[in-house]
């Protein structure tokens, strides 16, 4: 019995470390939540507010925006298509830049807000699951190991779903930490992509 009480104070403690810290008791990254990028912490060029509206007119640019800003386009292509962008324009060429850093960033926050909204839903899901493993090595604590036969097949009954259920939990935490690390790999994207923007104004 006190093996099981073990396990589940180990499966019960994250979610109050989660807690701790952060403010959002549903977000279970060490790393800090950060809910948006803003311009001010990866742009040292031209004023990007109030774009929003020219640079979804530029379809060019927002398609390139789009493009780049996808994980499935590597960085150094990111990288070319902007140098590729700016050798094309004969005038202009810095607001077209800043549009396009605009949208970038607009489509990344995007993907990070949804990816932080998933976090929050797959610790929430870890809680449930903590919280039921906990009752059921409660009501195993509570049966007799020589109690009659019904309670005898309640306890195997318990003992498989309790195997089972922390099985999967054990197997979602060790898939944390990457799950964790997706929002911090798209702030490394867009100031990857922004410093290359910066590098071809003029």
């Amino acid at each position: 019995m006190c093996s099981l009480c073990a396990v589940a104070g180990l499966l019960l403690a994250p979610a109050s470390l989660w807690a701790a810290a952060s403010e959002d008791p549903d977000w279970p990254c060490i790393q800090r939540k950060v809910p948006e990028i803003s311009a001010g912490m990866v742009w040292a060029g031209p004023p990007v507010e109030g774009l929003e509206p020219e640079w979804r007119a530029e379809a060019e640019v927002a398609a390139l925006a789009q493009r780049i800003a996808a994980r499935s386009t590597s960085v150094e292509d990111g990288k070319k298509a902007i140098q590729a962008l700016a050798a094309r324009q004969a005038s202009g060429k810095d607001h077209k830049l800043t549009l396009l850093f605009a949208a970038t960033l607009a489509a990344v926050n995007t993907e990070r807000n949804s990816i932080i909204e998933g976090i929050k839903r797959y610790a929430r899901r870890q809680a449930k699951l903590a919280e039921k493993i906990q009752l059921q090595i409660e009501e195993l604590n509570g049966l007799p190991h020589d109690g009659s036969d019904d309670q005898k097949a309640r306890r195997r009954e318990l003992q498989e779903r309790n195997l089972w259920d922390t099985r999967i939990y054990e197997e979602r935490e060790r898939s944390l930490s990457y799950i964790c690390e997706q929002p911090v790999i798209l702030e490394q994207r867009i100031f990857a992509l922004a410093r290359e923007i910066m590098m071809q104004l003029d």
